[in-house]
């Protein structure tokens, strides 16, 4: 932190990363904009450097991908420093500066599942026409707080006037839109522009700001106890800044960039601020204990790549557990006439991933397994590991979870396996896979230790998977703050020789009776294939282990596809780790017996809520939607 005091606490563990390639329309760099986040979606709008402009984007931060949405209805003109939340895929923003000494307090509604601007005229008097002032949501009340008004009624010439008013707008469905300048008891904050402030439960976090000097106080506002209250925090309070950004992830106020002072050469705080500079460090501030947290510094300087370079006037947005920031202004550069803004855009990981799901089986043979895990959101990559299973005394017969449900044939690896009763596991080592992109992945062999030729050398001797052999598997996700933990362990068997394999081009559809299967022989079927039999994943009975799936045959016959009824599907268990589906297992039998199942998603329509902010994620198109045969995901080949 800026002029801190030195914390002898560990500093918070987090990881600026630089995304360096990005696709699409990219925005022009700028500063005053605005930005929220519906999802993986982060939706800017406005500012400017030549010009304000009147454009949106939208970056897809799970592809990196920028799109300028097709906007129609009512659009607002360009305005920077304005006001901008988001509630569900409802978007408002209010005033801002549309030209230099001249600011709005317009009142705009972009509904983002069909880009669709309106400009709304609420009852009442509205505030004033304002710029640097805060715009938030508290439950259902959006609150606009302080900012800075021009007394003068000729643009040209300017009179600041800094507010420190409140008006609240209830925005709940089915009311009225009201301007409200509600009576609140305690200490009203002093008048402020360009300050930062966060939703956290009920109340209104104020952090800094601007009113002829750069501010460092917190204020809270109770919205539920209509009060003001300052903050005593503890801990080192930072520098004073403005024209920060600052979010909320969890129970932590993250605050990046803006206009500090400039120190004295003693690190001292100046009694009159004459010299303002950019800053790149990180506030942190604890809201459940209101303690200000040690950050890890980073350089101060530009075109280093463990930071972003100091800059204010950015804008910034949380997905997950991370806080994406973009562009801004660079201090005092210029060129020609305008100011130098960052052309990058990078995001604060701000913790290490959770665990993923259990490994789920795919696909099995005789030598590999096709395994499956979630998608952890915060994740880079993943490291896959195994473990032998192996149990003493005992002959190695795995049970088939679920196996009341299902006929475990010779060779079946439906499921994962657990050691029947009264044998006794024998603890293996496990050992690395791979570090795994995706979250899907074939499994053929993996690499152990061994002794080398020297004394107390080691060299590593890949083991290929081994048929009718059992293994156990885990999974963690991998960024830049480090590795997650494991997942639960999963185990699963490969296939003996001789047994067919796995039935692969599925397509699911509805029908009038339920739900319409078809499948394609296995490309070895190892001799005639005699049936095949479909399997169901079933809703978890309360004596279930916890984790586990039992499966019933819903099928069993010669031909390559079958209707599965509604009264049979109405048991069916709806899988919920990634989008919502409902899993089959399809397995062929030759005359040794069956061989490894396909499993394959049958995607599900998403609840009425989900739907519309999953419109969001789409672009403008006049691409019909697909058909209910194309909604589906498939696991197996």
């Amino acid at each position: 932190m800026d002029g801190a005091v030195e914390d002898s606490r560990p500093p918070l563990n987090f990881k600026w990363k630089k995304i360096s390639t990005t696709t699409g329309p990219a925005p022009k760099p700028r500063h005053g904009h605005k930005a929220v986040a519906i999802k993986e979606l982060i939706i800017i709008f406005g500012g400017g450097n030549d010009g304000i402009v009147d454009e949106l984007h939208v970056l897809n931060t799970a592809t990196n991908q920028w799109f300028a949405p097709q906007v129609r209805g009512e659009k607002p003109s360009g305005c920077a420093a304005f006001g901008f939340i988001c509630d569900g895929v409802r978007l408002l923003i209010f005033g801002g500066m549309v030209e230099f000494g001249r600011y709005s307090n317009d009142l705009y509604e972009l509904l983002a599942s069909r880009w669709e601007w309106r400009h709304l005229t609420p009852l009442n008097e509205p505030p004033c026409p304002r710029l640097g002032h805060s715009f938030n949501l508290v439950g259902q009340k959006a609150i606009i707080f302080g900012g800075l008004a021009n007394e003068s009624n000729d643009p040209k010439l300017n009179i600041p006037k800094y507010l420190n008013d409140v008006f609240m707008l209830e925005i709940r469905e089915g009311t009225s839109l009201q301007w409200q300048c509600p009576v609140f008891e305690g200490t009203t904050p002093a008048p402020r522009e360009s300050h930062a402030a966060v939703t956290f439960g009920n109340r209104l976090v104020i952090y800094g700001g601007m009113n002829g000097h750069r501010l460092s106080d917190v204020w809270l506002l109770d919205v539920d106890k209509m009060s003001w209250s300052p903050v005593a925090t503890q801990g080192s309070v930072p520098i004073p800044r403005s024209l920060h950004s600052a979010v909320v992830i969890k129970n932590r106020m993250y605050s990046y960039g803006g206009w500090v002072p400039v120190l004295a050469e003693d690190g001292a705080l100046p009694v009159h601020e004459t010299e303002w500079r950019c800053t790149n460090s990180i506030a942190c501030l604890n809201l459940d204990t209101l303690t200000w947290e040690q950050c890890p510094p980073y350089p101060d300087q530009e075109d280093q790549e463990e930071a972003p370079c100091p800059r204010a006037g950015h804008t910034a947005a949380v997905v997950g557990t991370r806080m994406y920031i973009w562009s801004g202004r660079e201090g005092y550069k210029k060129v020609w006439n305008n100011q130098v803004c960052c052309n990058d855009l990078w995001y604060l990981e701000t913790e290490i991933p959770p665990a993923p799901t259990r490994v789920q089986l795919v696909r099995a043979g005789t030598n590999s397994l096709e395994l499956l895990w979630t998608t952890i959101s915060s994740a880079d990559c993943y490291l896959l590991q195994i473990q032998q299973y192996n149990f003493a005394g005992l002959p190695q017969k795995p049970k088939i979870e679920g196996g009341a449900a299902i006929k475990a044939e010779v060779g079946d690896p439906n499921g994962s396996i657990l050691p029947a009763t009264g044998q006794k596991e024998v603890v293996m080592q496990w050992h690395d896979v791979d570090i795994v992109r995706g979250t899907q992945y074939t499994v053929t062999g993996y690499q152990i230790p061994v002794e080398g030729d020297k004394a107390g050398e080691q060299k590593m001797v890949r083991v290929e998977l081994q048929p009718g052999k059992a293994y156990k598997f885990r999974v963690c996700a991998i960024n830049s703050c480090g590795s997650g933990p494991f997942s639960e362990m999963a185990a699963f068997k490969t296939c003996m020789p001789g047994f067919p394999g796995a039935p692969s081009a599925i397509r699911i559809s509805k029908s009038t009776e339920g739900a319409h299967l078809s499948w394609e022989p296995p490309a070895n079927s190892a001799g005639t294939i005699t049936e095949y039999s479909v399997y169901l994943g079933l809703k978890p009975q309360p004596s279930a282990q916890p984790g586990t799936m039992a499966f019933a045959r819903v099928y069993c016959g010669p031909g390559s596809s079958c209707i599965v009824s509604h009264s049979q599907l109405a048991s069916a268990h709806v899988d919920t780790t990634s989008k919502p589906a409902i899993i089959f297992r399809i397995a062929a039998k030759n005359d040794k017996g069956y061989g490894p199942a396909t499993q394959v998603r049958w995607l599900q329509d998403p609840k009425p809520a989900d739907k519309a902010a999953a419109a969001v994620a789409k672009r403008p198109s006049a691409t019909p939607p697909p058909d209910d045969g194309a909604k589906r995901q498939k696991t197996g080949p």
